[in-house]
Order: C-alpha cells, then structure tokens, then sequence
C-alpha cells in the first residue's frame, strides 16, 4: 500500500523577506510524499526570485496576475496532485513533524480534518506565544468546534490550521475568490461543516507571523470591508442552515454586531445592512470592547459617539500610536 501524499499550498505576495523561512519549513517536513506548491500572486519584490533559487524536484512554482489570497490557493490546490491539502502563509513556520503529526491525528479518516495548535511570534517562528483554546481537542461534531471557536475562544479559524483530504476540500467548495479580508471565516465554517469530525493534533503547532504590513489578507480600505460583510453573510447562513436554534442565531447576531462597530462611522451603508441583519436574528447585547478610557466613555456618549470619536484620533495619527504598543504586547512573548 503506498502512502498518501501531502500537497503543502503556499499563497504567495511580496514575501521575498519571509519566503525562505517557509520554503524550508515546508520542504523539511518528515514525511517522505510530499509536494510544495507556491502560487506567486503578482509578486513584485524578490519573492519569485527566491522561490525559483530553491532546486527540489518536490517544489512547483506557479505565478498569477494578482487576483488576491484565496484565488491563490485554489489555484494551488488545483495545480496540486496530494491526497491530502495543507496551506502555509508564505510568512509562517511549522516544525517538521507538523504534517507527519496532523496526518496519525487522522488515522485514516478521510471525512475527517485535522486541526493543531498555533501561537503568535514576531521574530522567533520557533518560540511562539502559545495560544491555548477550548478547542484544543478533537469534536465529533464539527458544529460544536465553530460554536466554540466563535464563543469561547478567539474564533480563529485560519485555513492553515486544517490538514485536509482532498475529498472534504472539494465537499466544502474551497476559498470564495470574492473574498479578501476574513476569507478564512466563511471557508472554515464550509470546510468544517463539509466533515464528519475534527481530529486534533496537540504536538502540530502553528507559528502565526503578526504585524505584517502588506499580507495577502490584511487589507483595511472599502473592498476589505465589502469583503468582511460578505464572508459574515456566507458564513452565517451555512451555521442557520445547518442549525437554525437559538444559539446559532445569537452567534450570528453577534458576529454582525463585531462587525458592525467596524464598519462605523466610515462605511454606513454596510454598517446599515449589519444592523438589518442583526435585527432579522433577534438582536445582539455585544458590547463594544476597548480599553479604560472607552469604558469610561461609553456609558456617556454611547458606542456611536464614541466610534466617531475613535475614528477622528484615528485619522489624527493614533493608530499608529496603538499599532506600536500591539507590537511590543506580543514581543513580551518572544
């Protein structure tokens, strides 16, 4: 019986400082089958240069006209040939037991997926801030592990935390390339739901590159948010169709609620459409959450005032005030 080959999906753009990283984290993995597919999304640093450096018969390059995150990995799963799918951000780290780990996790469940742990670095991809979750066991039901995921835990559902047989990939539909930032929402409720179950790997940790400017996923303008009401639409109506309770409904409320604070005051017509939404759903009481000095002002101008507030220090310089004290938060990990 021959064994089953991984193909390790890389999504790539303007990564020509990280990609060596990851080309090594995926090429050194133990298992012997394996495949590397990195799709160049328009790269227009040194990435592609790096990338066709590297001589391993295993590794296939493939480059595109920028089409965005989730055209990228489509494109590398179908030019990929494995059993079983595995994506890695071009700026992260896996330890080379990672897959060979996420893979005895699933002994031979091919309507199962395999998730894993994960944790923040800045600098170190081997010393991660471990992050631990809730949903850091396996479920039989991949239902509860979303309801989990978005209510006890910090509901990330990144694609790469998945080790997929190609079966339950092509059940779930893969990426919506109409979506840039949250993508990993709506394609991780579709992927789990696509499964009979969720097998965990506690020994496969994931290193999660933060503070990347430029990331294929990371955009903040007007398309970001179209793209972040989309995704919490598609997602949330594959929950209510699967379980249509009142628990579900509250979650999905307060999904568009979280979103809702974003899109306020500069986007009000998606702003709008969320608030429509979560009245359709019976409402949601998510506070806006911030730090003492919100608190202290939300009692008395509400969360409207206080976002319009929020966004008028922003525009004055701010955020790159907060962005600064986010990095050094997650460096006292390192």
């Amino acid at each position: 019986m021959t064994s089953p080959t991984v193909s390790i999906i890389i999504p790539a753009y303007n990564v020509g400082r990280y990609i060596d990283d990851a080309l090594q984290a995926a090429l050194g993995q133990s298992l012997d089958d394996i495949e590397v597919v990195v799709v160049d999304d328009g790269s227009v640093d040194d990435t592609a240069d790096r990338i066709q450096r590297v001589r391993d018969q295993r590794l296939k390059y493939v480059f595109q006209e920028n089409a965005g995150q989730s055209a990228a990995i489509n494109r590398g799963v179908a030019e990929s040939s494995g059993d079983f799918i595995k994506l890695l951000d071009a700026d992260d780290w896996i330890h080379p037991e990672h897959v060979a780990e996420q893979l005895a996790a699933l002994d031979g469940h091919l309507d199962a997926i395999a998730s894993c742990r994960w944790g923040y670095f800045t600098r170190d991809f081997r010393q991660p801030a471990g992050q631990p979750e809730h949903t850091n066991r396996s479920y039989r039901d991949p239902l509860r592990w979303l309801v989990d995921s978005l209510t006890i835990d910090q509901g990330m559902m990144g694609g790469w935390m998945w080790l997929i047989p190609r079966s339950v990939w092509e059940k779930s539909g893969g990426y919506d390339r109409r979506l840039s930032l949250n993508n990993d929402f709506h394609f991780s409720i579709a992927l789990a739901l696509a499964a009979e179950s969720i097998q965990y790997a506690p020994s496969a940790v994931y290193s999660y590159r933060t503070g990347v400017a430029g990331a294929l996923s990371g955009s903040q303008g007007r398309s970001a948010m179209e793209s972040a009401l989309l995704t919490t639409q598609l997602g949330t109506d594959l929950l209510l169709a699967r379980e249509d309770s009142a628990e579900i409904r509250q979650l999905c409320a307060d999904r568009f609620q979280q979103w809702l604070y974003l899109f306020y005051p500069e986007h009000l017509d998606l702003a709008e459409i969320a608030t429509a939404r979560i009245q359709q759903l019976g409402g949601s009481e998510l506070p806006l959450r911030g730090g003492r000095a919100m608190q202290a002002l939300l009692p008395v101008l509400g969360w409207r005032r206080v976002r319009r507030l929020q966004h008028w220090v922003y525009a004055h310089g701010w955020q790159r005030v907060l962005r600064a004290k986010a990095r050094q938060r997650v460096s006292r990990f390192q």
